[in-house]
């Protein structure tokens, strides 16, 4: 059975297996027959980070050995003695007795043991002076390895991708979606492909244009090794290129927003934190970790002076943006809180979870749950209020977009057609439109006046069912 994608980014596969593809130099190719000195960025990088990073990092470090910079990796961490690198002598370096076959204990541990060749490869470059060839070792290397790696990502889409993050561009004339490193952008008239924003990592997890409809935000991740957060132009000759890379991180980031006059920009991830940077300088104003685990999406309050947040640790919680602090926390779902959104008046929140409820409730009073919704399939991961306030979308597992009227929480329609989970809904900003991403890679467009179907979309370049 599929999991929704931050319950365990490791199970959430894309089912994408592109032949085209060359993340890194394959470390198990034989060498070649010129002596080239081994580089650590270019050949002991990859290797490290498939199977070391995940377990010595800033966050989980084993043995207390944090890897992430080389300053760290060379100093070692405390399995019986340092693991000290030794340059210039394999034979006596603890680093490299642990990755051999007899290493006691073995690394990685409690998983296959490292093939010869890369063990030797790593011999060779601790026996070459174990030299560091990036910038600074101070530096997060696993940051850098991934802008460093070429990607190729091909121009035909030999499969489908799931849809995770899908939103109407400011004039309602496209659709933006989640792709393969990429956005891709689709003509809401016909449904064929506008153009295609590359430079972003393996997952998109939301996409957010600003409400004046210059910028546009991305929330994208590496599951377990690179998470950024980008700001583009959101014109369509605004070069391809983000205007500001805002942050990365060694795991994903899932939530972006934008505030309603669109001078701040929030973003939440992997890493606990809600951030909040200034748009037009991309200077950091706040910085909260408060939540216990992974926080999955982030909203404004109408006013722009809240947050509020959805987390995998059973909350929502809002923020204060001009104290930068948190005001209350929500923990009626007692599951995952996957969604979140403020109602129009901005009294009231409403939250949607592994519970498969959507729960109103209103911050200014202690958090008190004003009412729930049932009727769910499944999970609840997305909604989406229209911008004059009068309906609210909400999607999960039950491959239904479910329509309510947040006033008064009534279910005037459903929106039935997905074959599979979706992830991902949007509303035009006329109010006429909605917009549904699944996991088998299908955006489709609804009437919202009748609930009946407009178009689908398989937002896949080049490829056809």
């Amino acid at each position: 059975m599929k999991r929704f994608f931050p319950l365990n980014a490791g199970l959430f596969a894309l089912s994408v297996s592109f032949s085209t593809l060359a993340l890194a130099d394959d470390p198990k190719k034989p060498e070649p027959s010129t002596v080239a000195p081994v580089g650590f960025m270019k050949d002991v990088a990859p290797i490290l980070v498939r199977n070391c990073i995940g377990c010595h990092n800033g966050r989980k470090s084993e043995s207390k050995y944090n890897m992430t910079t080389f300053k760290l990796l060379s100093k070692g961490g405390a399995q019986g003695e340092d693991i000290t690198l030794e340059a210039g002598d394999p034979e006596g370096s603890r680093f490299v007795e642990l990755l051999r076959a007899d290493g006691q204990p073995r690394m990685p541990y409690k998983q296959d043991p490292l093939p010869a060749d890369q063990v030797a490869l790593i011999e060779r470059w601790v026996r070459e002076g174990a030299k560091f060839d990036g910038n600074d070792a101070l530096e997060d290397w696993v940051a850098l390895a991934h802008k460093l790696a070429p990607v190729t990502i091909p121009e035909r889409y030999p499969v489908s991708v799931p849809i995770t993050a899908t939103t109407f561009s400011p004039d309602d004339q496209e659709i933006a979606a989640s792709g393969f490193h990429e956005m891709t952008l689709w003509k809401t008239a016909d449904g064929t492909l506008a153009r295609r924003v590359r430079g972003l990592a393996e997952r998109v997890y939301e996409i957010a244009y600003s409400p004046d409809g210059k910028w546009l935000a991305t929330a994208s991740g590496d599951p377990g090794q690179y998470g950024a957060v980008k700001l583009w132009m959101a014109e369509p000759d605004g070069g391809g290129k983000p205007a500001r890379d805002l942050i990365e991180s060694v795991d994903c980031f899932f939530g972006v927003a934008f505030s309603p006059d669109s001078t701040l920009l929030a973003a939440v991830g992997a890493d606990r934190a809600v951030r909040v940077w200034e748009v037009a300088t991309g200077k950091l104003v706040m910085s909260i970790e408060d939540h216990a685990d992974w926080v999955l999406d982030v909203a404004f309050s109408p006013d722009g002076k809240r947050l509020a947040t959805a987390s995998r640790d059973k909350t929502a919680k809002v923020f204060d943006v001009v104290k930068k602090e948190a005001i209350v926390t929500f923990p009626g779902h007692a599951e995952t809180v996957y969604c979140v959104s403020f109602l129009g008046d901005g009294k009231t929140i409403v939250t949607g979870g592994a519970d498969a409820r959507l729960r109103y409730w209103k911050p200014d009073e202690d958090a008190k749950q004003a009412r729930e919704t049932g009727g769910f399939g499944g999970p609840v991961f997305r909604v989406a209020i229209s911008p004059d306030g009068k309906t609210l979308l909400a999607c999960g597992a039950d491959k239904i977009v479910h329509v309510f009227d947040p006033n008064n929480g009534s279910n005037p329609r459903n929106l039935a057609g997905h074959n599979d989970w979706i992830y991902g809904v949007a509303i035009s900003r006329d109010g006429k439109t909605a917009a549904s991403g699944s996991f088998d890679g299908e955006i489709r467009l609804w009437n919202l006046a009748d609930g009946k179907p407009l178009r689908t979309i398989l937002a896949a370049p080049g490829l056809s069912k």
